[in-house]
């Protein structure tokens, strides 16, 4: 800048601008002041005190400076102590929900970095029910780089899900239903869903890696497939679980978002009052987002770890280990790989522990973790060998499945059945009913063959359907082998005028064997047992079916459209067992003393009607079954149709189901009536609607 330059700058007298001014700062002096030589020259006393500071400052600083940082890391540690312990939030009530419980958990879980080494798992964690999270431990994964929401949508559209629709746990059960994942992740994040759902589909399980240490030749050789089995978990977070355990060892590992764990040993289960267990052995009833400490005293003597696990990480949880777990908000996305070592059950069995004894949960655990600790060295990795499965897994692995499903235990797909000096044998819980009024003969093939190709192994006809030859043939020319499908079929007294009625009975069913062509009935049932006159004839009736099931020609015997004197009698002058009952049964009528009959003597129920379709066959204007409110509201619910849900409530009541369609979808349909799981409230409801006897 030139002279002329800044005498053109506006003038301050404030400014530091000058050119002369910089100079003498520069030079320790000032212009124009005679007394800044004087100013600048110290005088010996002005030495002597300079001296004196800086002997102050080299000597006390540091003394006043470590002060300082002591003064700060006491203040520290005396803010630590004033945070209260676990305990001591918990007996002053600072929180009522399990979440809020977390932040007063000191121990965490046992942290190593990437996958353990195989005699690390096994020897450290395995045998010792010790938790351990690994971190990093899956970022090899492909599903860690390529499940986004939008390649799931591309690559696994068509694979359906079991669902929750409702992401917290309390004390009523959320309503679970079964639904595409396309439809899921559309809606997901907009909705309290929590996709929950164990999975076999290739395309899924190919995109995860099981970790080396499972991959054991003889050792973690799976003797059933129930050993192990993958679990899929999706949500957009705020996810609240039970408080429960496991009857699995659960690898958890988590591809998106968050999850936080707190874990305590299986002898915690007394305070965590599992003993009161409601819904399943496996569940707190403690309801997780929502309780008083005064009511649960027990939880401030309990000792817990806790894991946050993030992506990429796994979290090994020992079997029968009570837990909880909370996802934040926000996209979350995990699988669980549970597995069972045979091995490790033979030495829990060397040691005395069997099984989980329901009336005493908190005994059980407690025995377990004292075998745990108990038992000898774990045999050497070359020297071990697959066992059978043993009892423990057999009394807990019905539980595993779900304390996550949170509901009672589904209803079989396939119901055991007597038969006459013979090995218990099996048939579907779904029939396929060809009683369809109108239907010409060539349809009657060609929907039972379309039924039988599509996975129904249980066809019900009758002499008086007249379509008893054409069933023959679609069960002769379907995929199927002939010991896979059983075939229902019902004769019915005439009243003819012979005079011998069992010969009359003989040569019904003879007739029956030859249309059908079949070898053999699997199920022959008596058609309208009110129109025998009398007890006396019934007996007869029924000893002409008795010796087709003494020759081999019938499997299994039953009654059809029957009431509850006419079984008591059958049953006091049988030499065959009553197998199998089938009459009308829908929410608004059925016959209860037949039905409870049934299932107090092992008697299997088979129902027509309970889609409300027997009120249309008998002249009436509507289905009072699908137009009744709660049939809708649930079908709403449920996102699911109001056959699903009527077939469900039928299911969970032990009932062997009729279905009668023409139509291809609904013969798909009406096959996935277990994806949906009616909740015990909702099956109450339905039951409410019974008319009184």
């Amino acid at each position: 800048m030139t002279k002329d330059e800044l005498n053109d700058q506006p003038h301050n007298e404030n400014s530091d601008n000058s050119e002369d001014k910089l100079i003498n700062e520069v030079n320790g002096t000032q212009k124009n002041d005679p007394q800044a030589e004087t100013k600048d020259t110290p005088s010996p006393k002005d030495k002597s005190q300079s001296y004196f500071s800086w002997y102050l400052l080299t000597a006390i600083a540091p003394s006043l400076l470590a002060f300082i940082i002591l003064h700060l890391l006491y203040a520290n540690q005396n803010v630590q102590h004033n945070f209260p312990s676990y305990r001591e939030a918990c007996m002053s009530g600072q929180f009522s929900s399990l979440k809020e419980l977390h932040q007063f958990v000191r121990e965490d879980i046992t942290t190593v970095d990437g996958e353990l080494a195989r005699d690390d798992f096994l020897n450290t964690y395995y045998w010792k029910a010790k938790p351990v999270l690994m971190k990093g431990a899956a970022k090899h994964w492909p599903a860690y780089t390529h499940w986004t929401d939008e390649y799931l949508l591309s690559n696994l559209f068509d694979l359906s899900f079991y669902v929750d629709l409702r992401k917290h746990h309390s004390t009523s059960k959320p309503v679970r239903t079964k639904m595409n994942i396309g439809k899921f992740l559309r809606n997901y994040r907009d909705n309290d869903w929590y996709l929950d759902s164990m999975t076999s589909d290739d395309r899924f399980l190919d995109e995860l890696i099981v970790p080396s240490y499972l991959n054991l030749t003889g050792l973690f050789e799976f003797t059933d497939e129930n050993d192990f089995y993958q679990n899929f978990y999706l949500s957009s977070g705020n996810t609240n679980s039970p408080l429960h355990f496991d009857g699995f060892a659960n690898l958890l590992t988590v591809l998106d978002g968050t999850k936080e764990w707190i874990i305590a040993e299986p002898d915690a289960s007394l305070q965590l009052q599992m003993d009161q267990w409601v819904d399943f052995p496996n569940l707190s009833p403690l309801n997780v987002t929502n309780f008083s400490i005064a009511d649960h005293p027990g939880l401030c003597n309990v000792t817990w770890k806790r894991a946050i696990v993030e992506p990429g990480d796994t979290l090994f949880v020992p079997l029968l280990h009570p837990h909880h777990v909370y996802s934040p908000p926000g996209r979350n996305m995990a699988v669980g790989m549970w597995f069972y070592l045979d091995s490790y059950n033979m030495l829990l069995e060397q040691a005395g522990f069997f099984e989980i004894d329901r009336r005493n949960i908190s005994g059980s655990l407690a025995l377990y973790q004292q075998h745990v600790g108990s038992r000898p060295k774990p045999c050497d990795i070359t020297e071990c060998s697959p066992l059978g499965a043993g009892s423990l897994r057999a009394h807990v692995s019905e539980q595993s499945e779900q304390y996550s499903r949170d509901s009672d235990v589904p209803p079989p797909a396939k119901f055991p059945i007597k038969q006459y000096n013979s090995e218990t044998a099996y048939i579907p819980g779904i029939a396929f009913g060809t009683g369809l009024p109108g239907g010409s003969i060539d349809n009657v093939y060609l929907n039972t063959r379309a039924a039988l190709d599509m996975g129904y192994k249980l066809i019900d006809t009758a002499v008086m359907y007249g379509n008893e030859e054409e069933i023959g043939r679609a069960v002769r020319d379907c995929k199927w082998m002939r010991s896979s499908v059983k075939v229902v079929t019902k004769i019915m007294w005439r009243n003819t005028g012979e005079a011998d009625l069992h010969k009359e009975m003989v040569a019904l069913i003879e007739g029956s064997l030859q249309r059908l062509d079949l070898e053999y009935i699997d199920i022959l049932l008596l058609h309208n047992t009110d129109h025998i006159p009398n007890f006396e004839q019934l007996t007869v009736v029924w000893k002409a079916m008795e010796s087709f099931v003494l020759s081999g020609k019938v499997l299994a015997i039953g009654l059809s459209n029957t009431e509850i004197t006419y079984i008591m009698h059958v049953q006091s002058v049988a030499s065959v067992p009553i197998s199998i009952v089938q009459n009308i049964f829908t929410p608004f009528e059925h016959d209860r003393d037949v039905y409870n009959f049934c299932l107090e003597h092992e008697i299997l129920f088979m129902a027509y009607g309970v889609s409300g379709d027997y009120y249309i066959k008998e002249g009436a204007a509507i289905n009072p079954v699908l137009e009744e409110p709660l049939i809708t509201d649930l079908s709403e619910l449920y996102h699911t149709s109001k056959h699903a849900i009527l077939y469900n409530w039928a299911a969970q009541r032990e009932v062997i189901l009729i279905t009668r369609t023409t139509k291809l979808s609904h013969m798909k349909e009406n096959l996935g009536y277990l994806d949906v799981f009616l909740n015990s409230d909702h099956m109450q409801d339905i039951n409410d609607l019974h008319e009184e006897d």
